[in-house]
């Protein structure tokens, strides 16, 4: 006959702690009882957790089991509240013990053992510290045998307990067990923003509960294309640039454009090669084609327009109404198009504009209505100023002739000559100068405005000077 297996019960020592395992020693225990232990620090009261006949053999390890000694009696019960309270009160008198031999540590928890013979106190430090001397003190101080247990930031938190973040009691102290392991990849796969101060939890790590929907948010990742990869819409290929997990919907970017597919269109609209991430895609096909091939499954909307095509009634009858689409910037495509106002007949009043702003003009005084404007009389070019008139004048093909003080060249009355001044084209040569420079200006000087004129082509009278 097999060998029988020993009847083993899981207790815990405190809330959210690790579950140990003892043998029953033919005893008949109930989830919720209080029992009494023995361990390697002493007799201690625990809690069972696990009844014997719920205990998997496979988490059972090959060590020997110790026995319980006995159901908790309320003295039991008692006394350890009684040592609980006492190592509360002691707490201070170690933390100032601490600072007087310049222990560097924090003591965060005591704890007695049953019997009260030994006192165990928890710290918490970065670094591995010697605290023989302060055991030895602690130990005359205390009267018992000091133990010390180093603590990390999660076992700290855990100890003082507290609400996270989401307004509930930490994970670690309710019910979390053991400390899963936590990175900062799983953040980024999760899309979280990566503020230290929004995906750490209370004790400085990072949030235990990032661990918690990472299998999920692998299974759905298997679904959707990655970035970068290579699709194919009716439009045309495109290019995988953003993608939504929890909607299930993918960015895409077609020939310049953004394109947002959700998850209705993927693996049928768009469809891409999951073997490959730079592989030809394969083509598209309609959402009808996909059920048929058994690719997607029918839903409520799919059975209902294969039941309208059944009774003959076609979508594209020229009597229905026309609902848009849905925009630019989504798959298939369309959408409603711009209507542009149509612009009033000539002679018609058009829209009244707002107050502050007068009828037939802008903003700054500018345009008038047409009918304002065939109403007010054409006025005529004006002749002066030297503005040429619209006709072609005689000698367009050469230079511009500069004259001072002479009217527009193409005035039909001439200007009458001064009595000082000889008649046009009959002006005198004018003498040299007897020292050889210009006529009333010194020797060594010349006039910038003289020479500039010369030098536009337009300057002088146009004739030689005399010899």
């Amino acid at each position: 006959m097999p060998e029988e297996l020993p009847r083993v019960a899981g207790v815990r020592f405190r809330n959210a702690g690790k579950i140990f395992y003892f043998h029953t020693a033919g005893m008949r225990l109930e989830p919720g009882e209080f029992v009494v232990v023995e361990t390697t620090r002493g007799p201690e009261v625990a809690k069972v957790v696990i009844a014997p006949d719920q205990v998997v053999v496979n988490e059972l390890g090959r060590e020997e089991l110790k026995p319980i000694l006995r159901l908790a009696t309320e003295a039991d019960i008692r006394k350890a509240d009684e040592l609980r309270r006492k190592a509360e009160e002691l707490l201070p008198e170690a933390r100032r013990l601490g600072e007087e031999l310049g222990f560097p540590a924090h003591f965060d928890a005591a704890e007695f053992t049953l019997d009260g013979r030994r006192l165990t106190l928890s710290f918490t430090s970065e670094e591995r510290i010697d605290y023989r001397d302060f055991v030895k003190r602690a130990a005359d101080q205390f009267r018992a045998r000091v133990e010390m247990r180093q603590m990390g930031a999660r076992d700290r938190a855990k100890q003082a307990g507290g609400y996270g973040i989401c307004g509930r009691e930490l994970c670690c102290s309710s019910w979390l067990t053991t400390f899963p392991s936590i990175s900062i990849r799983m953040a980024k796969e999760q899309e979280l923003p990566l503020n230290p101060q929004k995906i750490s939890g209370l004790c400085g790590r990072l949030l235990c509960c990032l661990s918690y929907e990472e299998e999920g948010y692998k299974e759905m990742r298997k679904s959707l294309p990655k970035i970068g990869q290579r699709c194919s819409t009716p439009t045309g290929e495109g290019k995988v640039i953003g993608i939504n997990i929890l909607r299930r919907q993918v960015t895409l970017i077609v020939e310049g454009q953004r394109i947002e597919v959700g998850d209705r269109d993927l693996g049928t609209v768009v469809r891409w090669d999951t073997a490959s991430k730079s592989g030809e895609p394969p083509p598209s096909i309609s959402r009808v084609d996909a059920i048929a091939q058994g690719l997607i499954e029918a839903t409520e909307e799919d059975l209902l327009a294969a039941a309208r095509r059944e009774a003959g009634e076609d979508w594209l009858d020229e009597g229905a109404a026309f609902e848009p689409g849905p925009g630019r910037g989504r798959l298939p495509g369309g959408g409603p198009r711009r209507v542009v106002p149509a612009r009033p007949p000539r002679g018609e009043q058009p829209q009244q504009r707002p107050a502050g702003r007068q009828q037939g003009q802008r903003r700054g005084g500018g345009q008038q209505q047409p009918e304002q404007r065939d109403q007010q009389p054409r006025r005529e070019p004006r002749q002066d100023r030297g503005q040429q008139p619209p006709s072609t004048p005689a000698n367009a093909g050469e230079g511009r002739v500069f004259r001072r003080g002479g009217g527009a060249s193409g005035d039909e009355s001439p200007r009458p000559p001064r009595a000082s001044e000889p008649p046009r084209g009959e002006r005198p040569p004018r003498p040299p100068a007897p020292d050889g420079g210009a006529e009333g200006q010194p020797q060594g000087q010349r006039s910038g405005r003289r020479r500039n004129r010369r030098g536009r082509g337009g300057g002088g009278s146009g004739q030689p000077p005399a010899q």
